[in-house]
């Protein structure tokens, strides 16, 4: 069993799954870097990022999933953002259990450097990027069809709920 060659290793450093996962590493590390000076950690940025994409907000089983994080590890990361008046708490109609999280007023203006530091960053990175044959457009295309084919193989109650967060946010587009 030894001398037969594996024709899929996970651990390989080469092997798409690896690749991807060091790539979303080094992207956050760089985008830390870029808005270091914010005090934002990247838990925090990411979360305020995936609310920008929901004008209504999220309940926080919703932004947990978007997260891919557990519900109660997000609990003391909204606190911190409340606290600095960057999300608000804000009770769900249909469920008075639930609260919606969703970004104040105050976070607009940081989202939009937050958008701007990745521009920069995609930019920088993308603009010295050549890959014979290859375009940026191309590879885009096939991320969106790999994420898709991705989320056709999760669990039915997880895709259910990544169609109804999309669908919320093509209304509120």
């Amino acid at each position: 069993m030894a001398d037969q060659e594996l024709a899929f290793d996970i651990c390989a450093e080469d092997r798409v799954p690896v690749l991807l996962h060091r790539v979303d590493q080094l992207w956050r590390q760089l985008m830390d870097s870029e808005l270091a000076h914010h005090g934002l950690s990247q838990a925090k940025w990411r979360t305020l990022a995936i609310l920008s994409l929901y004008p209504d907000g999220l309940i926080q089983s919703e932004l947990a999933e978007e997260l891919g994080i557990e519900g109660p590890s997000l609990v003391a990361m909204i606190d911190r953002l409340s606290r600095d008046e960057w999300v608000e708490r804000v009770q769900c109609g249909s469920d008075r259990r639930c609260k919606i999280i969703r970004l104040s007023d105050r976070a607009l203006p940081l989202i939009d450097e937050i958008r701007e530091s990745a521009e920069k960053l995609y930019g920088r990175t993308f603009a010295e990027l050549d890959v014979p044959g290859v375009s940026i457009p191309d590879i885009e295309r096939y991320f969106i069809a790999l994420r898709d084919r991705l989320y056709e193989n999760l669990p039915e109650k997880k895709r259910q709920q990544r169609r109804r967060n999309l669908a919320r946010a093509a209304a509120e587009d």
